[in-house]
């Protein structure tokens, strides 16, 4: 693999450097990545940021041009969230989005859905959570009990789901549920685009260790959702669903997983040195070791971007990015811990980056989920 950028490449990532640098202000700037546990201001902030992307065309630089993008390479892409990481740049509020539900409404929404939805989500005015897990549904997705019953030219959705990441501050939910109750488990779901206020919904957040309350309980009781917003067609979920989930253990864990990972790693070798910790030899050696991983994870990144460049859709190689990606994190943020001692749990330093990695191993699809699909997709072992 060639790792060197074309001139083209280089004179994008400089264009995108000298925007960041006259646009970002002074005050956004963090040397770790932002949170809603960090202040007040978070959502107020991300909005603005996600708004002040899209005015200056950079929400969605890998999109068409048609729909608000600059049909940018996922090189031009990678090298655009680098120039983020380096000025400290907050998380746009729509970044997960973007990546997720965009890509299914651009390939299988209708024009109508595209009108309506794609400029709202880049420019950060509406927000959106996903609705897939549920109680008994969370590994095993295609098990799910939420239903959309057809009632003329609507659904009626009943059911709950959980681990809804923003349910809380989201106007819209990407919704997965089940509309044909008489096919094969799979066969049966559909993909609903639902607009969180309507009547019937309730949003419980839940607390998590870290203190946060970033994800949430949703109920839906005799929510009504009109036809216009089926994505796709009726019994067609399973594979749009498999999409975005490709997505997410893919796109987003190289665009934005690998930044707050890089920048956590960055973290901890300052720490390191101010405390004076790297006088001894072990958590030298564990520097090094954590230094390695965090790079095999940027190349194996690359092969993902690879593979995008090639057929522009991730494959099945994106459960080996998540595995990696999460369980590096959690070795680097138990290392963390244990270089601040006790100071680690001070508000500020790695506590609360240590409590988050603990969930990255399940969210987006366990590990073990994962290592089945590398075991029967990649290496072609019996199921």
């Amino acid at each position: 693999m060639d790792f060197a950028f074309t001139a083209a490449e280089l004179a994008f990532a400089a264009e995108a450097r000298a925007w960041l640098g006259a646009n970002l202000p002074p005050a956004w700037r963090r040397d770790h990545c932002w949170t809603r546990a960090d202040d007040a201001a978070w959502l107020d902030v991300a909005r603005d940021w996600q708004r002040m992307l899209f005015e200056g065309g950079w929400a969605a630089i890998a999109w068409p041009r048609a729909h608000g993008g600059r049909g940018a390479t996922v090189i031009e892409r990678w090298l655009f969230d680098q120039e983020l990481d380096a000025v400290g740049a907050p998380r746009p509020a729509a970044a997960s989005s973007v990546d997720l539900i965009g890509p299914a409404i651009l390939h299988h929404g209708t024009a109508a859905q595209r009108d309506r939805f794609l400029r709202p989500l880049l420019s950060g005015s509406e927000l959106w959570c996903q609705g897939f897990s549920e109680p008994g549904a969370g590994s095993d997705l295609a098990s799910l009990r939420t239903r959309a019953e057809r009632r003329g030219g609507t659904f009626v959705v009943n059911g709950q789901k959980v681990w809804t990441s923003h349910a809380d501050i989201a106007d819209w939910c990407f919704l997965l549920c089940r509309t044909e109750p008489d096919a094969a488990k799979h066969a049966g779901l559909s993909l609903l685009l639902v607009d969180m206020r309507s009547p019937g919904i309730t949003v419980r957040p839940l607390r998590q260790m870290n203190g946060e309350a970033e994800f949430s309980e949703v109920f839906f009781d005799g929510v009504e959702v009109g036809e216009d917003r089926l994505v796709g067609a009726a019994g067609a979920g399973w594979q749009i669903a498999m999409g975005i989930l490709a997505h997410e253990r893919g796109p987003v864990w190289t665009f934005t997983f690998q930044r707050r990972i890089r920048r956590s790693l960055g973290e901890l070798i300052r720490s390191a040195r101010d405390r004076g910790a790297l006088r001894d030899p072990v958590v030298r050696q564990r520097l090094a070791q954590a230094h390695i991983e965090v790079e095999l994870l940027r190349l194996v990144g690359y092969r993902s971007l690879t593979r995008l460049l090639r057929t522009g859709r991730p494959g099945a190689e994106s459960s080996i990015e998540k595995v990696l990606g999460s369980e590096t994190d959690q070795r680097l943020q138990e290392l963390a811990m244990d270089v601040a001692g006790p100071y680690g749990l001070v508000p500020g330093e790695f506590g609360q980056a240590w409590l988050y990695s603990r969930s990255e191993t399940i969210m987006g699809g366990t590990s073990e989920i994962q290592r089945n699909v590398i075991a029967t997709r990649i290496l072609g072992l019996p199921r």
